[in-house]
């Protein structure tokens, strides 16, 4: 986690899924465990997402319950749809020159990052902002490429995002 340059660098390409999975699973369940239970502890006392009456409000034990019961399924499923918009992302910069493995490798590692979730409330986001850093460094490493093509390549959905935008604000223009 602390020094990812050295260790995607060391990191086999190839060799399955099998071991990667398991760890982005146990990090990733345990990181999205620990991020549910403070935004539980937060709603519970009245804080940000409070659901007042409702019976499967954030603050329900029944909605944190089902939630940590689905955080593996949800980890996984995060894990291999985000590996595969990155990876689809990388092939239109032409950037993924060891395949879909290095990618999903690099993804799966990465939720080591999970651990700063055990901070209450700003842990989350000093996981994800670093899981980034370190992404960008393990795509790097795995596909052998420049940081301008990763960075292309991760800007591409902020761009569509913000056309999106600029073209709904647009037609809502066009409509008053």
């Amino acid at each position: 986690m602390f020094s990812p340059k050295k260790s995607y660098g060391a990191m086999p390409v190839q060799g399955g899924l099998r071991e990667p999975l398991a760890f982005g699973l146990l990090a990733g369940s345990i990181g999205a465990m620990f991020t549910f239970f403070w935004q539980f502890m937060s709603a519970s006392i009245g804080g940000v997402g409070s659901s007042g009456d409702l019976p499967l409000g954030v603050s329900s034990p029944l909605f944190f319950l089902l939630l940590i019961f689905l955080a593996p399924a949800l980890s996984v499923i995060g894990l291999f749809v985000w590996s595969f918009i990155l990876h689809v992302l990388l092939l239109l910069v032409r950037g993924n020159r060891k395949g879909f493995e290095a990618t999903f490798r690099v993804m799966a590692y990465s939720q080591a990052t999970q651990v700063w979730s055990v901070i209450p409330f700003v842990g989350g986001f000093i996981g994800w902002f670093w899981r980034v850093v370190i992404q960008v460094i393990g795509l790097k490493q795995a596909h052998q490429i420049g940081y301008g093509k990763i960075f292309v390549a991760l800007l591409i959905p902020v761009a569509l995002f913000v056309l999106l935008i600029v073209g709904l604000v647009f037609f809502l223009f066009m409509r008053l």
